[in-house]
C-alpha cells in the first residue's frame, strides 16, 4: 500500500482526493497539511487522515512514499526538496514555480534520486485529446489556437501577478503544454499583454487580456489568446490546423473536421483518474510510460509560459534553447 500526503488542500486537491479515493486499494491518504486549520481537518477527515498545519512537523512524524504538492506558484519553498531528501515520489500541480532557477534545481535533484515524479496536466489524459494526438500522426502542422477567454477568478492570490505569475502562467498554461504535446516543441515566442477590464478590481495588479504568438522547431505557428474580463468561462480549447483538416478539442469532446465531413467525440473517461492511477502505477512497478508529464517535461511548459510573460513585459521575442531561455 503506498502511504500518500498532501501539502496544500486548495480547489485544485479535489480532483485528487476524488480519485485516491477510488484507487483506496492501491494507496492511502495518511496525512493532509494546510496553513488553514479547517480545511486541513476537512480534507484529512475522509481519509481518517492526520491533519498538520506544519510540512516539516508532517514529514518528520509520517512515513510517506508520495507526496501531492498542491500550492499556489509562489507557495514552493523547499517542499519539494525536502520530499526529494527523503526518497519520496512526487506529484506537483502546475505550474511549477515561478522561479526558473528553482524548478530546474528541483527537475535535477529528482532525477539523480531516480523518485517518480509526475505534473498535473490532465488535459493530456483526457481519451478525447488522445485520439486526436494518434489522428495526428504523420500529419504536418501548419498552426495552433489557442483561446482562454474566461472570468476573474476570485482568489486574491490569483489576482496578485507576483504570485500567480498572471493568467498565462497560472491558466492558460494548460493550453501552451497542450500545444507542446501536439504540436512538438516551440523555439520563438512573442507576447503583448494589456488591462483591459479589471483594473478596478480589488487587489488586481496584472494584466487581463493576453496574446502570444509560438513559432514551433517544425515549422508551425501558433497563437494563443487568453483572457479574464468575461462574465463566464467564455470559450477554452485548441485547435490544430493541417492541411485540408482541422482538429478542434474542448474540455467535454474534439471534433475532427476533414473532407469526408465532422467526426466528434465524447469525452468518456476522468482525466483526474487516469493520472492519479498512472503515477501510484509507476510507484507499485517501476513502469513510469502511463505519466504523460513528469517534471523534466512540465519544465518545458514553464520556461514557455515564462518566456511568455518575459516577452511581454520587453517587447523583445524570447528564444527557448534547450538549455533554458535567453532574449533574442
Amino acid at each position: 500500500m503506498i502511504r500518500v500526503a498532501f501539502v496544500g488542500t486548495g480547489n485544485i486537491t479535489r480532483r485528487h482526493f476524488g480519485a485516491l479515493d477510488r484507487l483506496r486499494d492501491q494507496a492511502e491518504v495518511v496525512a493532509v497539511c494546510d496553513v488553514i486549520e479547517e480545511r486541513a481537518q476537512a480534507a484529512a477527515r475522509p481519509f481518517g487522515a492526520k491533519p498538520y498545519l506544519s510540512f516539516p512537523e508532517m514529514l518528520a512524524r509520517e512515513k510517506i512514499d508520495a507526496l501531492y504538492v498542491c500550492l499556489p506558484p509562489d507557495a514552493h519553498v523547499d517542499q519539494e526538496i525536502a520530499a526529494i531528501e527523503r526518497g519520496i515520489h512526487l506529484f506537483v500541480e502546475k505550474p511549477l514555480p515561478l522561479d526558473l532557477l528553482k524548478a530546474e534545481y528541483i527537475a535535477r535533484r529528482a532525477r539523480a534520486a531516480g523518485i517518480v515524479t509526475a505534473v498535473g496536466y490532465h488535459w493530456r489524459y483526457w481519451d478525447h485529446v488522445q485520439q486526436v494526438r494518434h489522428a495526428l500522426d504523420g500529419q504536418k502542422v501548419g498552426m495552433i489556437l489557442g483561446r482562454f477567454l474566461s472570468q476573474l477568478p476570485g482568489s486574491p492570490w490569483w489576482r496578485v501577478k507576483a504570485r500567480s505569475g498572471g493568467q498565462v502562467v497560472e491558466q492558460a498554461i494548460h493550453l501552451l503544454d497542450l500545444a507542446r504535446y501536439l504540436g512538438g516543441e516551440i523555439d520563438r515566442v512573442s507576447a503583448e499583454y494589456a488591462v483591459r477590464g479589471n483594473a478596478e478590481e480589488p487587489g488586481f495588479d496584472g494584466e487581463d487580456v493576453h496574446v502570444v504568438t509560438l513559432r514551433f522547431r517544425s515549422g508551425a505557428v501558433g497563437n494563443l489568446a487568453a483572457c479574464s474580463i468575461l462574465h463566464r468561462r467564455y470559450d477554452v480549447g485548441l485547435e490544430v490546423i493541417c492541411k485540408g483538416c482541422a482538429y478542434r478539442i474542448h474540455e467535454d469532446a474534439a471534433e475532427i473536421d476533414g473532407p469526408a465531413g465532422v467526426e466528434r467525440i465524447t469525452r468518456g473517461n476522468d482525466a483526474g483518474l487516469a493520472e492519479n492511477a498512472a503515477f501510484l502505477r509507476a510507484i507499485a512497478t517501476g513502469d513510469r510510460s502511463g505519466i504523460l508529464s513528469d517534471y523534466d517535461d512540465a519544465l518545458r511548459t514553464q520556461r514557455l509560459a515564462i518566456a511568455a510573460n518575459h516577452a511581454a513585459e520587453t517587447g523583445v521575442p524570447v528564444i527557448l534553447p534547450d538549455d533554458g531561455l535567453r532574449s533574442t
